[in-house]
């Protein structure tokens, strides 16, 4: 018996990719540290430890290094927020419609969406705090840029799809002003907390806020 295979060989990236994700890479991590005036063609190639001519051969225009360093990080923090998300779908549908209108349902669903919230902003704040820092760039330059306004809005709105999906669960009349009020403190708490030192993350006091906020939504009583 023959077997056909379903191997395919990984497509590497060019070396031409590889360095201009390099590039990228370096861009965000040099806006997050200096903020976007200090962050240069010369700050790049320093930080990617590589010659300025090859930052300058790959994105002649600052801006538009700066724009597509913007552009990779939303990428990069839209991907994580949607994969955690996936739990939080699957233990609510893990439950019938009639069951979820129990008060003592809601409130077993409500403390488990909790947890799962508050390790996310947690753990994002401590191992993301990079990608964090460029997104809370991105949202005060955007007033001042169309382009990144453009961006902004679009990240934010993609942001706010899965909050929206949640929350239509419980209540769908109010769905979308709920979900723009939970991604609002989520992303308020993860945005007061990157700068602190992980020793002194109140993983406590982020709880009770996501507590309050899963509570209300829920409509679930203390």
């Amino acid at each position: 018996m023959s077997v056909v295979s379903t191997y395919r060989p990984v497509k590497r990236r060019s070396k031409g990719e590889q360095t201009r994700n390099q590039i990228l890479q370096a861009a965000i991590e040099v806006l997050a540290s200096q903020g976007i005036k200090k962050t240069t063609h010369r700050a790049i190639a320093d930080h990617a430890q590589l010659q300025l001519s090859l930052t300058t051969y790959y994105f002649k225009d600052i801006q538009e290094l700066v724009n597509q360093a913007f552009t990779l990080n939303a990428s990069k923090t839209i991907s994580k927020a949607n994969t955690a998300w996936l739990p939080a779908f699957e233990l609510v549908e893990s439950y019938k419609k009639s069951e979820l209108r129990k008060s003592a349902i809601r409130t077993e669903v409500a403390d488990k969406l909790i947890d799962m919230a508050t390790k996310y902003i947690v753990d994002n704040i401590k191992h993301n705090a990079t990608e964090l820092a460029v997104k809370q760039l991105l949202f005060s330059e955007s007033q001042n840029t169309p382009q990144l306004r453009e961006l902004s809005t679009s990240h934010q709105s993609t942001l706010l799809e899965p909050c929206i999906k949640l929350c239509r669960y419980f209540n769908k009349e109010t769905a979308t002003i709920d979900a723009d009020i939970m991604l609002t403190i989520f992303t308020q708490l993860e945005f007061r907390n990157i700068l602190l030192p992980e020793d002194e993350l109140d993983s406590k006091a982020i709880h009770a806020s996501v507590q309050r906020l899963i509570y209300w939504i829920l409509q679930v009583k203390y």
